[in-house]
């Protein structure tokens, strides 16, 4: 709430109560401002002291002096964090609602203080303070803040199993900007990218990370306050591990894909397996993840599903892999997809199993969170940013699905909001996409799902990129998003942006499947969002993120020119091949043809080096290669195309018959999203 009919300053997570003093009242940071934290305050509370400075110094060029005092609120001038049982000064019973992560943040004339019950929430409250002073700067306005989340668990789960395995710079960076938006969980999903000392073929090739890798990470977490938890597959989707010859015989079917319980060595590989993995992390859950185990039952283990049935199968082997894992003082974590098509067995899964319940696409309410919650289970909602399987997110769709899911886990008693962000079909959009998801879902998670977008898309704006152009780059990120809901462009967990792209030239659905005006609006949409994305980028504090968006407004304005092009050939080509046009015409239509796809080909061979470029800041390198194909590909058609339409040109000047049917036309089998179409050809098998 608001007082002096002021707009609140611009905060992600929005706070849960706010108030404004008198409209002249405010704190001026000046040279003789200092920091101060109690004598007895440790190590946590100077980390979080220590952002302040730096918060400070960013806002205002100033350097405020930083130090240990007895009576942190005896003198003015000062900015103090207070642990209210350590420090004193507050009565604890006026921060009792707080909880283990709320504060309080008071601004008055003399002095600014941040107060909590705990480490986590004097830390939170540092990060409000912190947003103030990037939007206000060196005039704080006197206010007072009273916050505390709605979920105690906020999450975000990054697949680097898909291609793209982040550097560990990038992964420190992704840190900071998680813990500001006061998230305190993190995931790496993980199938073949860690480096097992005993198993070293399963990430030959891959980058993977380390063990010390992840134990410089789990530090640099914990002092924020974020929990690393291993995140490791430990059933499905095995397709790397599974077509090593070593590993095929725990196979179950043969399609590369689930580990087969009916052999005791699955067990005692994952035991391998965990013993390397989990000492790296210090957090007591575990995710085993064992989702969409589509050939359960159908090979090895038959007799035993035919014995028992499938539901029983499955809980059989999430029971082993509880135990595997509670030998190494781990909890298991596990998907709810198969249990919630074989509910039956819920009520044996044991209690200190956390489901995740996972949804994807944008519903009014998700039922799977109320039957949770009567068999008393504890389980996270799990939305996703949505910017997997699309050039750029579907934001409409992601912003329901994460709104939504967040109300209903809170209306539920979810234990917490896993934001997952996938990289499926090679993980080629880049990290800065998914920002806008990523503070979206941090606030859904703090609030409740009680914030809407017209309330959140003005502070992200001001507060990621800045008061002076931010708002305007938030309205060109939601315009490019609603390419997404175009004519034509929706399916589920995915758009049709990147079959646009990469589909085939000439033959590819696209062509006939998208709409003149979609293609139009395409073009004009990318081109509008690409000129405010690359102006506003030289010295913006989020420069790199601004140059991802982009290059994917890029993407998707070629994707526009690609098709335009597919539809003009064809068209124009039955009139060609028909006879409508005179030979002369004719020639002339096919060397404009020509020409145009010698542009689009120089314009796909630039497109494909700034991928490159916007993988290898962030990413290592190796796991590039799988998109780079898709790019390959299409130039290669581009050829193709070519080299058919100049023998058709020569058919013509020599007076011989058109191919009108495209029968000479070379195609091959053309995969976009490799990935995408072996699960929907198993699921079909199954």
């Amino acid at each position: 709430m608001t007082s002096n009919d002021r707009d609140m300053p611009p905060l992600i997570p929005a706070p849960r109560h706010f108030a404004y003093g008198a409209a002249t009242e405010a704190f001026l940071i000046d040279a003789t401002t200092e920091i101060v934290i109690g004598a007895e305050a440790g190590e946590e509370t100077l980390f979080a002291a220590r952002q302040a400075q730096a918060a400070v110094r960013d806002a205002t060029g100033l350097a405020p002096a930083l130090r240990r005092v007895y009576a942190p609120l005896d003198g003015a001038g000062r900015l103090a964090l207070l642990r209210v049982d350590r420090d004193g000064g507050i009565p604890q019973e006026t921060l009792a609602e707080l909880g283990p992560e709320g504060y309080t943040l008071e601004v008055t004339p003399q002095q600014i203080v941040v107060a909590a019950n705990t480490e986590a929430g004097l830390f939170y409250g540092v990060q409000t303070l912190r947003q103030l002073l990037r939007t206000q700067g060196r005039r704080i306005p006197a206010l007072t803040i009273r916050d505390w989340p709605a979920l105690a668990h906020r999450g975000v789960m990054l697949d680097i199993s898909r291609g793209k395995v982040p550097t560990l710079q990038t992964l420190f960076a992704l840190v900071d900007g998680l813990a500001e938006y006061k998230y305190n969980h993190l995931q790496l999903y993980t199938e073949h990218t860690f480096s097992f000392p005993s198993h070293p073929a399963i990430s030959a090739g891959a980058d993977p990370l380390t063990a010390d890798d992840i134990l410089a990470l789990d530090r640099y977490c914990r002092e924020r306050h974020i929990e690393l938890v291993p995140n490791l597959q430990s059933y499905g989707h095995l397709r790397r591990m599974l077509s090593l010859p070593q590993y095929a015989h725990l196979d179950e079917v043969g399609w590369q894909w689930s580990l087969t319980p009916a052999r005791e060595e699955t067990y005692r590989l994952l035991d391998e397996l965990y013993a390397e993995f989990l000492p790296a992390f210090s957090s007591r859950w575990f995710n085993v993840n064992c989702d969409e185990t589509y050939d359960l039952g159908r090979g090895r283990s038959a007799e035993r599903m035919a014995q028992i049935g499938p539901g029983r199968l499955y809980l059989e082997h999430m029971l082993r892999v509880r135990e595997l894992a509670a030998a190494y003082g781990k909890r298991i974590q596990m998907w709810g997809d198969i249990v919630l098509q074989h509910p039956e067995v819920i009520p044996d899964l044991p209690t200190d199993i956390t489901l995740l319940d996972w949804h994807y696409e944008a519903q009014e309410s998700y039922p799977s969170t109320a039957l949770f919650a009567e068999h008393g289970r504890r389980f996270l909602v799990c939305p996703g940013t949505s910017s997997w399987n699309t050039l750029f997110p579907r934001i409409d769709n992601s912003n329901q699905n994460i709104r939504v899911l967040a109300r209903e886990g809170v209306a539920h008693g979810a234990a917490g909001l896993l934001n997952t962000d996938w990289g499926d079909g090679g993980h080629y959009q880049p990290l800065g996409n998914s920002w806008y998801g990523y503070a979206f879902g941090a606030e859904q998670a703090w609030t409740g799902g009680n914030t809407s977008d017209a309330e959140f898309d003005p502070a992200f704006g001001q507060l990621f990129f800045g008061p002076e152009k931010g708002e305007a780059i938030v309205s060109a990120i939601r315009r490019l998003g609603s390419v997404n809901r175009l004519p034509g462009m929706p399916i589920p967990n995915a758009s049709h942006t990147v079959y646009a792209l990469f589909d085939e030239p000439l033959l590819g659905r696209m062509a006939s499947e998208l709409p003149h005006k979609t293609v139009q609006e395409m073009q004009e949409i990318a081109a509008a969002a690409e000129a405010v994305f690359a102006e506003a980028a030289p010295g913006n504090r989020e420069e790199a993120v601004l140059r991802d968006l982009a290059f994917s407004a890029r993407a998707i304005g070629e994707a526009g020119h690609k098709v335009a092009l597919s539809q003009l050939i064809r068209a124009g080509w039955s009139q060609v091949a028909g006879g409508v046009v005179k030979p002369e015409a004719a020639r002339e239509d096919i060397d404009r043809w020509l020409a145009a796809i010698e542009e689009r080909w120089e314009a796909m061979l630039r497109l494909r080096g700034e991928f490159m470029d916007v993988w290898l800041r962030r990413a290592k390198p190796k796991g590039m290669a799988q998109t780079l194909e898709l790019y390959r590909g299409v130039l290669a058609r581009y050829d193709v195309l070519a080299h058919w339409l100049r023998s058709q040109k020569e058919a013509l000047q020599a007076g011989q018959p058109l191919d009108a049917d495209l029968t000479s036309y070379s195609s091959v089998p053309y995969r976009i999203l490799w990935d995408r179409r072996f699960l929907l050809e198993l699921l079909e098998e199954a």
